[in-house]
């Protein structure tokens, strides 16, 4: 993969804020895709009665298996997800498109809400799946985001744990932060992509709220200003955790989670990404298992080569997919 270009979009597309707001915002233009025709849902127990719902399409070639996790306040159905899930389908990789819990108005088949700690459920997920619908195929997951994150997570609990994901060959993380955080901190700083994440933060918590009403104080948390305020009020809300501190902590990122990966594992981030710091990447330690793509443009899972819709990201997956 040393031989791939560097991701240089036209004057047009560079600013960060146009690569984010393209990530999110532009949507396909053939919503009766195969992809999406094939599409089946699938409701996986998680384990300890938590149970996570996606999407799997069966490509007629069945060449492998792509398992797509979503970033923070996504879905299956996100522009960035079905792109690279269509994108894929074509060349004959079947798709398991999952959900994280309380995403894609799944907000009823678990009590507690989302947070970022959850790495079991999704794990066992994760194992599921590849155990289910990979059979005897190489199986890749590709995470963006907060779903980048869980990615590398994924990647580290397999490495450690005794029940590994079957056939798990790459796992690759697109825009993930490392230090949560850190990213709610930039997040907040940014008025237009602080306002989006706090409204559909909202519009997630009041779907709670629905089918949940006596576990949290929603309302109130919702009053919350600034995606931080909320956070400080939904974790003063629990006993789980001591504060908000020891809540980022649980899915903070360093160095020691790299340590003896027995799975391939490629980030590819951007230093102009608008809420998280390229700093970060650099402080992780040189593993034979671990590539790490820091472009100069690209903004936050963005990487958008034209308004056609490539993405440089793509290519990456590409090579290691077919090589």
């Amino acid at each position: 993969m040393d031989t791939l270009r560097p991701f240089k979009p036209p004057i047009h597309l560079r600013h960060p804020f146009v690569q984010t707001v393209l990530a999110s915002l532009m949507r396909q233009n053939t919503p009766d895709h195969p992809m999406d025709k094939a599409a089946s849902p699938v409701v996986i127990d998680a384990g300890k009665g938590v149970r996570l719902l996606g999407h799997y399409s069966k490509s007629p070639q069945n060449k492998a298996l792509l398992v797509l996790i979503h970033g923070w306040e996504g879905s299956m159905d996100s522009n960035y997800i079905q792109r690279t899930s269509r994108r894929f389908y074509d060349k004959g990789i079947s798709i398991f498109r999952l959900n994280l819990r309380d995403h894609g108005d799944t907000h009823h088949l678990n009590p507690e809400p989302f947070n970022g700690s959850l790495i079991r459920e999704t794990y066992e997920a994760v194992r599921k799946v590849a155990k289910e619908f990979g059979h005897k195929l190489p199986v890749y997951l590709g995470g963006f985001s907060m779903g980048g994150n869980f990615t590398i997570r994924v990647a580290r609990e397999h490495s450690r744990n005794k029940q590994s994901i079957p056939n798990l060959k790459h796992c690759i993380a697109v825009s993930p932060p490392l230090h949560p955080k850190s990213a709610t901190e930039m997040m907040d700083s940014k008025l237009i992509i602080g306002k989006y994440f706090l409204d559909k933060w909202r519009q997630s918590l009041a779907k709670k709220n629905v089918h949940f009403p006596d576990l949290h104080p929603y309302p109130n948390i919702m009053k919350g200003k600034t995606v931080m305020e909320m956070t400080d009020r939904i974790v003063a809300s629990s006993a789980e955790f001591k504060n908000s501190d020891d809540y980022f902590n649980s899915y903070t990122l360093g160095p020691k989670d790299f340590e003896k990966l027995k799975v391939d594992l490629t980030i590819v981030t951007s230093a102009d990404d608008p809420i998280i710091r390229p700093d970060e990447f650099k402080e992780l330690p040189k593993s034979s298992k671990l590539r790490i793509f820091i472009q100069k443009y690209g903004g936050h899972n963005g990487f958008y080569e034209n308004l056609k819709g490539d993405c440089w990201y793509f290519r990456v997956f590409d090579k290691i997919i077919f090589g």
